[in-house]
């Protein structure tokens, strides 16, 4: 991931690039991203969305920032605790909010190398719908 030269320009924060696992009631795309930014007059951190259609913003999901990186065997959200988790707020915005400011490095308060999922409720408890791993932007 770090070898190599890349044409890319860094965008600073972080990003997390999420597949849809077989819960998702869409296809139109193959993947979505959440792009996290700190900025220095901001008290929290902004969340950006981007593959994200209508009909699945009218559903209610919320996102969960696991505390480990493995995506093998993905364990149920209920069975380990989060680091972190919030509601995908429905609105116009691809921009969202969050009150607290994350950590955007590595570590033990950091989110980078943390596994990340997209979840809805069903009648039979909550379902992964998209998942991904928090990387450097």
């Amino acid at each position: 991931m770090c070898n190599g030269n890349s044409s890319r320009v860094s965008q600073g924060g972080s990003i997390a690039v999420l597949r849809p696992t077989q819960h998702l009631r869409r296809s139109n795309t193959d993947e979505m991203m959440l792009f996290f930014h700190n900025q220095f007059s901001a008290s929290g951190t902004s969340v950006e969305f981007q593959g994200w259609d209508d009909d699945a913003q009218k559903e209610r999901h919320w996102v969960v920032i696991h505390r480990d990186g493995d995506l093998s065997g993905s364990a149920s959200p209920a069975q380990t605790p989060a680091f972190y988790s919030f509601p995908l707020e429905s609105s116009d915005s691809s921009i969202m909010h969050l009150p607290r400011k994350l950590d955007l490095g590595v570590g033990d308060a950091g989110i980078i190398g943390r596994r990340i999922s997209v979840m809805t409720g069903s009648t039979k408890g909550p379902l992964t719908v998209a998942e991904g791993i928090v990387g450097w932007n």
